[in-house]
């Protein structure tokens, strides 16, 4: 069945706006956590600015033949500080997966409520197994973003910052160097921040299509055995899961275009760091306790970038999720209630009649009903008897108003139904559906 327009899905292009627009319908019910949260990670972040100098001293105390009380307590300095911010951080991944799974629960919650609310057209299009990705599987993706990703995009600037800082400090020609190496880095790494988005969007597509066949063949398992289908089911299976496989191959390659250059930096600044270090420290510039200092700064440049990295990672993937998100989200139903100024309401506990006038109607051209007209009085019984297709189910189907009738109009209790609010409408008529139902608990 092809949908009708409104019920395409256009390919959506995830502005900067909808971030921000995730982010403060979703954070800010969770302020206090999230401070929470951002003091956390900061603080860890000073602690480890910290932790190099500590050694730095230590070596160079050392090196001078300092008291051992001396060198002893720095020692110990460095334990307990250490020690410190292994407390914050634990605390700090407690926050962030606390609020990330708030956030992706609303999500999933919203959602549900959107997708219940679609027309039988949408859902006819969309199996069950596709709809549970796209409520379940797409928000999954969007955990760090959520948690982390704001976190750790401006603590690693921060951080990059401190320690290009704190090299200026010792020595401005280290600084200089290193800080040319960093923005050079950092620029590729922008530059090719977006390289995986199309790879990972194709990716979930690859998966809402194989998770949306498996749950229509497992639910029919009986049918596929009784015509002997089993070849035929596998033969797709495999085709699905082949094309899921390249999908997330090409997406797994992409992403890894963004892991294999921070490698590549990483051998660099180390490379940059040893030499300079030895440079400055045979020209009696700095001291072996600086030279250390700088391959030990050099090295953590590497963590904020590759911090930096893994987080763009995280936001091509979450970008992905987002457009589907989005594209979900614009779905619009349109089976509407009517402007409040036109619409009736029935009377609470009386007998209904059900009055069919000339109702046609027809599936995307394919006519099921022509000119169909009953009279059903209020308290009476009717049972309508046909073969498979006749039209029996979408004429509930019409009476619940799942779908409008092509002409003519259905009324209950003398009014025309599409004049009823929906939700007025089916708390005075009930559907009991023809699929079997698995109750937990007991029906009495």
């Amino acid at each position: 069945m092809n949908l009708p327009a409104t019920f395409r899905e256009p390919e959506v292009t995830v502005k900067a706006q909808k971030y921000g627009s995730l982010l403060r319908r979703y954070m800010l019910p969770q302020l206090p956590w999230v401070i929470t949260l951002g003091i956390l990670l900061f603080t860890s972040l000073g602690l480890q600015l910290v932790l190099p100098q500590i050694i730095r001293y230590f070596i160079d105390e050392a090196q001078k033949g300092s008291p051992l009380e001396q060198l002893t307590a720095a020692a110990v300095l460095f334990i307990v500080v250490t020690m410190i911010q292994q407390i914050v951080q634990i605390f700090a991944t407690y926050f962030s997966e606390r609020v990330g799974w708030t956030a992706t629960n609303n999500i999933r919650e919203d959602l549900a409520e959107h997708a219940l609310s679609l027309d039988m057209a949408y859902h006819n299009e969309h199996t069950p197994g596709e709809m549970i990705e796209r409520v379940d599987g797409d928000p999954n993706e969007l955990g760090t973003f959520f948690s982390l990703f704001i976190f750790e995009m401006l603590g690693s600037l921060i951080l990059l910052i401190g320690i290009l800082v704190l090299l200026l400090r010792e020595d401005w020609r280290a600084g200089l160097t290193l800080g040319i190496f960093v923005g050079g880095g950092m620029f590729i790494l922008i530059s090719i921040r977006t390289i995986a988005v199309p790879y990972w969007k194709a990716n979930r597509e690859a998966s809402a299509d194989t998770f949306g066949f498996l749950e229509e063949r497992l639910s029919g398992t009986e049918d596929i055995r009784s015509n002997d289908a089993k070849p035929y089911v596998m033969l797709r299976f495999h085709e699905l899961m082949r094309n899921w496989y390249q999908k997330a191959l090409k997406a797994g390659l992409m992403s890894s275009v963004m892991f294999s250059t921070t490698m590549f930096m990483f051998g660099v600044g180390s490379a940059i760091s040893l030499s300079l270090g030895a440079y400055l420290y045979f020209g009696d510039w700095i001291t072996i306790g600086t030279v250390y200092l700088i391959f030990h700064y050099t090295q953590m440049l590497v963590m904020p970038i590759n911090r930096f990295t893994q987080q763009l990672d995280n936001f091509q993937r979450a970008t992905a999720a987002i457009a589907r998100i989005v594209e979900l989200d614009n779905v619009r139903k349109t089976i509407l209630d009517p402007p409040a100024h036109d619409s009736v309401a029935l009377r609470d506990s009386a007998p209904l009649s059900v009055d069919f006038d000339n109702v046609t109607f027809a599936y995307n051209d394919e006519p099921v009903l022509h000119n169909v007209s009953l009279d059903l009085k209020p308290g009476r019984v009717l049972g309508l008897l046909g073969r498979t297709g006749s039209g029996k189910t979408t004429m509930t189907r019409l009476l619940f108003r799942l779908y409008d009738p092509t002409t003519g109009v259905v009324r209950v209790g003398g009014e025309d139904i599409r004049r009823m609010p929906i939700d007025h409408l089916r708390q005075h008529i009930s559907m009991v559906t023809q699929d079997v139902r698995l109750f937990h608990g007991t029906v009495r």
